[in-house]
């Protein structure tokens, strides 16, 4: 007949017991008693775990707060730069490039992009289709549009070297020295006068004011144009209407009031 669990929990709890006697006896050291390691195995197992789910939470919260912070980030103009006249003396480098933003398939720099919506927008009210035509050109694209104008003169045998650059530069700016680059500089298409006069009357209440007026040619170095608007605020805009100035006279203007 076998012996039962208890009979053989017993014997083993003897035979270890004579074994510690033993090692008594000869070494005057007690074998300590062996406690089984399962309870500990379980308990780093759970603490394992718990540092596990901690960790792959906080990784999951700050994944979905990325995307907020991104979306809220705002990119503003100084006062500045809103007044930043770019042209031979104050040239940009190749690598002078804004913040950018598209708008119906032109880029912008992303501070200007409200307000030309807006202003867009509500051209669309008043029944006026205000088409973008151009915004920011980046310095190697301004590049290539000056060479090509600058051929253009420099194949005509009316012109010197010297007057064949003058007048390129008049019609599109060398590269660094357009305000294009800025982002700033937009082109609408102002073909009808209904759109034309909305433009010139509603502009400033955007923050646009007309770049290259009829009368500043000499100030501006650049052939009039009534399509090209830049961005320098609302309230510089409606102060330069008021006093008849075109951005670098404004610009200078401040310098000294």
């Amino acid at each position: 007949m076998g012996l039962s669990p208890y009979d053989k929990q017993s014997y083993k709890e003897s035979k270890r017991r004579r074994r510690q006697a033993l090692l008594q006896s000869e070494t005057g050291y007690i074998m300590p008693y062996k406690r089984s390691k399962k309870p500990l195995i379980i308990i780093l197992g759970i603490v394992a775990a718990v540092c596990l789910c901690v960790a792959a939470l906080i990784t999951f919260r700050i994944i979905q707060t990325q995307p907020a912070q991104k979306a809220t980030k705002v990119t503003t103009l100084s006062e500045e730069e809103k007044l930043w006249v770019v042209n031979r003396l104050h040239p940009l480098t190749p690598q002078d490039t804004p913040p950018l933003t598209e708008l119906d398939g032109i880029l912008v720099h992303t501070a200007i992009a409200d307000d030309l919506n807006a202003f867009l927008q509500a051209a669309s009210e008043q029944g006026i289709t205000l088409k973008l035509t151009k915004g920011y050109v980046s310095y190697e694209e301004q590049k290539s549009l000056y060479e090509a104008n600058l051929a253009q003169f420099q194949s005509d045998p009316a012109y010197t070297p010297v007057r064949a650059q003058a007048a390129a530069q008049r019609i599109v700016p060398e590269p660094g020295c357009c305000e294009s680059q800025t982002g700033m500089l937009v082109q609408f298409d102002v073909g009808d006068s209904l759109t034309k006069a909305f433009v010139e009357r509603e502009c400033i209440n955007y923050g646009f004011i007309l770049r290259y007026p009829d009368d500043k040619e000499d100030i501006t170095h650049i052939q009039p144009s009534n399509t090209y608007y830049r961005y320098v605020g609302a309230e510089h805009a409606e102060k330069m209407r008021a006093f008849g100035m075109c951005l670098e006279e404004y610009a200078e203007y401040l310098q000294f009031y």
